[in-house]
């Protein structure tokens, strides 16, 4: 097949064979161009798709970053708090430990 269609094109005068090598290479440039415009949609689509993934990974981490720093703090906080409880509770065990050693005090005195 190949060497009849080689044959016909032969027997065509250089100007035919142009136009259609021409007319080949519009029809070839054309489906380029098609095939760019809708790699360029779907370039477009992706870096949408890619900048809506990023924004919200983005919130995303600074909701981590913000609730972290906020349970870091809270624990800080905490940690105060713990510390004057237990400075409280060490106290009130000394207060209980004095009035217990008063009253045995006062029992082996024979006074209550």
């Amino acid at each position: 097949m190949e060497s009849f269609f080689l044959q016909q094109l032969l027997a065509w005068s250089p100007a035919a064979v142009t136009s259609v090598l021409a007319f080949a290479i519009f029809l070839l440039i054309k489906k380029i161009d098609k095939d760019s415009k809708v790699n360029e949609e779907r370039a477009a689509a992706l870096r949408t798709e890619i900048n809506t993934t990023l924004n919200s990974f983005g919130e995303r981490l600074s909701r981590v970053e913000r609730d972290y720093v906020k349970i870091e703090s809270f624990h800080r906080e905490l940690s105060g708090w713990r510390h004057e409880i237990n400075r409280m509770s060490d106290i009130v065990h000394k207060e209980i430990s004095k009035i217990n050693q008063n009253l045995i005090q006062l029992l082996s005195q024979g006074k209550i």
